[in-house]
């Protein structure tokens, strides 16, 4: 993968921003090209910690007339809100192997799921470091391509008509972290309940809960960092084989070279990393991490966890904030491996 890009720092006494032009290639997609922006409006209403706004609007297509379109965003409101969410809108090729722990990464096949989507929350403050409120997730995906007798087809799994998944439920946070973007120490928690059912427009109905615990400390040096992850996710009904608990990703458990690879009702996972500042705007990173996904507890293989390593390079995006863009590549126990590009931290 080959980025270039140029910054547009301090537009303005409250904003930097960037924009990063890039291109790729992934033997499923053939050549892409595509841009990102990186815009941080500075927030003034927490000054106890620093909680800039966060836009990152995303362009991805490829020679193949695949087509990503994304934005994600995070604001702070005057009045102690909090809101999160993510859109999304794909049209690209993905991978099914099967449900499962022990699928095989040599046994899948393609096909295209076209879909849009949002997700997030909005949360009000109880105090300066507790926010309280609703979660919403919206998705609605179309399945073309599929196998005739193949194996997508074999298996009929939830979800292979595609259609919509709705859900809305309530959520915890908990953040005391000292910088938004990059922290060096403080903790985030969060856990939530989201339920999709038909009296909200969902094709599906089932329940969804979770639980996510970070904490980030420093050790030795304000310049280096040490941060750890435990994550949890249980699915409780028929929700779409595309909607089930997954490991791996630019985001967890870096390694396992799709994150379709494994999928079932319930995963958990935790994973450590040591961050690095090393010259000028360049960082680097290590890190571990372990989980499983399973379909109840009974079935849970505590001898058969997915472990994972790997080792990163960051590149502070904006002079004036740290916000890094990452390059990561990562490795398994069972000889997986894969490389990642991202904006932002993993966790």
């Amino acid at each position: 993968m080959i980025i270039w890009g140029q910054d547009i720092d301090s537009l303005q006494d409250n904003m930097d921003m960037g924009i990063y032009p890039a291109i790729a290639y992934t033997p499923e997609t053939g050549l892409s090209f595509g841009a990102f922006a990186l815009m941080v409006l500075k927030n003034k209403s927490n000054p106890a910690h620093y909680t800039p706004n966060l836009i990152s609007p995303k362009i991805v297509y490829t020679l193949n007339n695949q087509l990503i379109l994304g934005l994600d965003a995070t604001f702070f409101t005057q009045k102690d809100g909090r809101i999160d969410a993510e859109i999304k809108y794909s049209d690209y090729p993905d991978y099914f192997y099967g449900i499962g722990n022990a699928n095989d990464p040599k046994i899948r096949e393609l096909y295209n799921r076209q879909f849009i989507s949002t997700k997030g929350f909005v949360m009000k403050g109880i105090t300066s470091t507790l926010f309280a409120g609703a979660l919403f997730d919206f998705d609605y995906s179309v399945l073309k391509d599929v196998v005739p007798n193949g194996l997508l087809t074999r298996e009929d799994p939830q979800g292979i008509k595609g259609g919509r998944s709705v859900g809305a439920g309530i959520g915890l946070t908990y953040d005391n972290r000292d910088h938004l973007l990059y922290p060096r120490k403080g903790k985030f928690i969060q856990t939530g309940a989201r339920w999709y059912g038909s009296m909200i427009g969902s094709d599906y109905q089932y329940q969804h809960f979770f639980f996510d615990y970070r904490q980030y400390q420093t050790f030795f040096s304000d310049r280096r960092i040490l941060a750890f992850q435990l994550s949890a996710q249980f699915n409780q009904g028929n929700l779409p084989f595309y909607k089930l608990s997954k490991l791996g990703g630019k985001d967890y458990l870096r390694g396992i070279d799709n994150g379709n690879l494994y999928t079932a009702q319930h995963s958990f996972y935790g994973q450590i990393e040591g961050r690095q500042h090393l010259f000028w705007r360049l960082g680097g990173v290590l890190f571990a991490g372990m989980g499983e996904v399973f379909e109840h507890l009974k079935a849970l293989d505590m001898g058969n966890l997915k472990i994972n390593y790997g080792i990163g390079g960051r590149f502070q995006a904006l002079k004036e904030q740290s916000l890094n863009i990452r390059l990561d590549l990562g490795f398994t126990n069972n000889g997986q491996s894969a490389i990642y590009f991202s904006i932002k931290e993993a966790f």
